[in-house]
C-alpha cells in the first residue's frame, strides 16, 4: 500500500515540476490527471481548478465539480470551498445558499480565508443559515487575520454600525485602514465616513 501511495506521490511531484515551468505543459497536465485518477487529493483539487478555468484543457464545470467532490471527500479544504462556490454562484446547479453555507463552513473551519469571509457574509445576512451577527464577526476576524481585504472591510463596517460587536469608531478605522492598504474598493469611502464620525465625537 505504501509503495502505491509513494508511486502516486511521485507522479504528482513530476506533474508539479512540469507545470511550475509551464502552466499548460501537456506532459504535466497528463501526469496531474493521472495522479488525480489514482486518488491523490491535491491532484484532484488542482485538476478540478484546470477544468473549472479551462486552462490547458476544455472547460467543464461538470468534470471540475466531480474532481472537487472527490478531493473534498478526502478532506481537502479548498476543494470544499469550491463546492460551496458552485452553489453560491450557480456554476452548475441552481443557486443554493444552504448548500453553499454547508461547504463554506467546512472550509472555513479548516482555515480557508475566502471561505471564512464568504461564510461570514451568509451569517451576517442570514442566508442559508440563521442570522448570527456575532458569529459572522468571528469568521470575518479569522479571515482578516490572514490578510483578507474584504473581511477587513466588513469588520470595519460591523464595528462602525455595531453589528455583532459593540460599536467602535476606533476599531472600525483600524480595520478599514488595513483594507485601504490592500486597495479594497469600498474601504476608502467607508474610512472617510468613520473618520468624520470620530471628528464629530471629538467635537
Amino acid at each position: 500500500m505504501k509503495n502505491a501511495e509513494s508511486c502516486v506521490e511521485n507522479i504528482y511531484d513530476q506533474a508539479r515540476r512540469y507545470l511550475q515551468e509551464d502552466a499548460s505543459c501537456e506532459k504535466g497536465m497528463a501526469l496531474l490527471k493521472e495522479a488525480a485518477d489514482l486518488g491523490h487529493l491535491k491532484a484532484q483539487y488542482n485538476w478540478g481548478v484546470y477544468l473549472h478555468q479551462g486552462v490547458g484543457t476544455s472547460q467543464s464545470y461538470e468534470e471540475a465539480y466531480r474532481y472537487f467532490e472527490l478531493s473534498a471527500s478526502q478532506g481537502h479544504p479548498r476543494a470544499n470551498y469550491m463546492l460551496g462556490c458552485y452553489f453560491a454562484f450557480g456554476f452548475l446547479f441552481p443557486i443554493s445558499a444552504e448548500y453553499a453555507a454547508h461547504y463554506f463552513q467546512i472550509a472555513a473551519d479548516a482555515g480557508v480565508a475566502d471561505a471564512q469571509y464568504d461564510y461570514g457574509v451568509l451569517l451576517l445576512h442570514g442566508k442559508g443559515v440563521a442570522q448570527v451577527e456575532k458569529e459572522a464577526v468571528r469568521y470575518f476576524k479569522l479571515a482578516a487575520e490572514q490578510g483578507h481585504a474584504d473581511a477587513q472591510y466588513n469588520l470595519g463596517v460591523c464595528y462602525y454600525h455595531g453589528l455583532g460587536v459593540p460599536s467602535s469608531h476606533e476599531e472600525a478605522i483600524r480595520y478599514l485602514e488595513l483594507a485601504v492598504k490592500q486597495k479594497q474598493p469600498k474601504a476608502a469611502g467607508a474610512l472617510e465616513i468613520a473618520m468624520m464620525a470620530i471628528y464629530k465625537d471629538g467635537k
